[in-house]
């Protein structure tokens, strides 16, 4: 996955259900909500990280549930809305 600044990443998830939970210690932990209910779809980023690289990004993907490279790209790009990616982790059986 290419590489993408954790400002930029942060404001996706919050543009797309996810929520910032209180911060713990030195992360920022964003939840994953459906009609104002907390999902188990989380992510977390640390303070001092300005970018995140391929590998970061991928464990990103993990965490965020995706299979498919194309479909985190998109995602995170925009063309993947907020409905479709929860279909998506409905169909995967996720939710």
């Amino acid at each position: 996955m290419k590489p993408r600044k954790s400002k930029d990443i942060k404001n996706v998830l919050m543009g797309k259900g996810f929520l910032l939970n209180p911060e713990k210690h030195h992360h920022q932990f964003f939840y994953l909500y459906i009609n104002g209910k907390k999902q188990h779809i989380h992510t977390y980023f640390s303070h001092g990280i300005k970018e995140y690289g391929d590998s970061l990004m991928s464990q990103l993907k993990k965490q965020l549930k995706f299979k498919d490279v194309k479909k985190a790209e998109d995602f995170f790009d925009c063309p993947l809305s907020f409905e479709d990616y929860v279909k998506m982790l409905r169909d995967e059986g996720e939710l």
